[in-house]
């Protein structure tokens, strides 16, 4: 059946009855989504806060250079 030979059929709906034509139709999807995805491999690489510690603060630090030079020649 095509979603052509559909419309005139849910046209005809109450209000109601097209919410709950949608929860079914999500539902299945989502049954399909869930069926259809492949299981995911752990990582074998563990993690290692010591590789992340201080990333975020590099940007900062370049930051407060170039104010402090910038200030420099306001002098």
């Amino acid at each position: 059946m095509t979603i052509n030979e559909l419309i005139p059929s849910i046209i005809v709906l109450s209000h109601a009855e097209k919410i709950r034509l949608l929860q079914v139709v999500l539902q299945q999807l989502a049954q399909e989504e869930s069926t259809s995805m492949q299981p995911t491999r752990p990582t074998t690489e563990r993690f290692d806060p010591q590789r992340f510690y201080g990333v975020a603060h590099h940007s900062r630090q370049a930051l407060d250079q170039y104010l402090a030079s910038a200030r420099e020649g306001w002098n």
